[in-house]
């Protein structure tokens, strides 16, 4: 039995996942993978950005880790703390033109994506959640918002309340690692423009994640169960218990045999 069988068991009994869902280790300065991972640039001979990593492990079933070294996407290696945030990224000049009007309003987009400290990792570590061996930092979804729907329900089913997110519909892969790895807890994520674009990331998709204990997994697994069980179903059952409205010609019918009787 893998570590994670009997939770993968439930999310294909529950949500008929389109892709495996990932594992996420950050790997602190030294720290080699805790499993035979593929460097980008050693084993693929090119650089990737995360969004390409995320597909190939929930796509392609392959553990991938990537260091500065590996990344072809600034904005990520800032948000994983791998290079100091400069003050060409702080003042706005990767949203100017492009996602922002002023380089103010860019400089107020950049300033509140999640961040790891400088220097605190060394690498991000992708792995599918079917040979996951080792204990993550995160574990997040690709689905569809009818799923992400019944995940929200899983969630919350223990202790209530509501699920926010905080979107700016770029730098998703800090809304799926930094957020869950900084503030513990379960969050959708809007995939941004490059994950689509880059990443093949669907029209009709959105993402999940979540902060890992083995706690927070039964939480949802019971919670995705147990709300099951009340009706709350994926894919979800339309109401069909109603009586349909024809044409008054079709219904005349009804009457000439009435009168008949």
């Amino acid at each position: 039995m893998g570590k994670f069988d009997s939770f993968l068991q439930d999310l294909t009994a529950y949500l008929k996942l389109p892709s495996l869902p990932v594992a996420v280790k950050m790997l602190r300065r030294g720290e080699k993978p805790p499993v035979p991972a593929k460097f980008p640039l050693q084993h693929f001979k090119k650089k990737m950005v995360l969004c390409q990593a995320w597909a190939i492990a929930r796509r392609h079933e392959e553990t991938v880790c990537l260091g500065y070294e590996d990344m072809r996407c600034a904005p990520s290696v800032v948000a994983m703390g791998f290079k100091p945030s400069l003050p060409y990224f702080t003042e706005g000049h990767l949203c100017i033109d492009r996602y922002s009007k002023t380089l103010e309003a860019g400089a107020r987009s950049e300033a509140l994506v999640p961040l790891f400290p400088h220097g605190l990792y060394e690498a991000v570590l992708f792995a599918p959640l079917s040979t996951c061996t080792f204990d993550p930092d995160a574990i997040f979804f690709s689905v569809n918002p009818a799923q992400l729907m019944r995940l929200v329900h899983g969630a919350l089913y223990r202790d209530g309340g509501r699920l926010t997110y905080s979107t700016d519909g770029r730098l998703s892969c800090a809304d799926l690692i930094v957020t869950p790895v900084q503030k513990p807890g379960f969050y959708v994520v809007l995939p941004g423009h490059g994950s689509r674009r880059l990443a093949q990331v669907k029209d009709d998709e959105m993402a999940f994640t979540f902060t890992y204990t083995p706690e927070r997994v039964e939480q949802l697994r019971e919670g995705l169960a147990k709300t099951h069980e009340a009706g709350l179903r994926y894919p979800v059952r339309i109401h069909l218990d109603y009586e349909v409205v024809f044409p008054g010609q079709y219904d005349r019918l009804f009457d000439l045999w009435q009168e008949k009787k």
